[in-house]
């Protein structure tokens, strides 16, 4: 039996978490939501996704100043 893809969701507005949330579980996908990039930035201390899904504007840090971030971070 293959592992499920896992898929990270960040988004501010709580409605889109929810409709992409439902809609990969429903796939057969394993998935974790954040309403802010701070807080995936916490998360992927301990844990990476296979798949990252991010909002680009969102309060705090946008999905493009994330993706900057992980990407010197985890360049892999």
């Amino acid at each position: 039996m293959t592992k499920p893809l896992n898929v990270w969701v960040v988004d501010d507005d709580q409605s889109v978490r929810w409709v992409l949330e439902k809609a990969l579980r429903q796939a057969g996908m394993e998935t974790r939501t954040f309403e802010r990039a701070e807080h995936l930035l916490d998360a992927i201390e301990t844990a990476t996704p296979d798949v990252l899904i991010t909002d680009v504007r969102m309060p705090g840090m946008s999905g493009l100043a994330l993706l900057e971030r992980l990407n010197d971070r985890l360049p892999d």
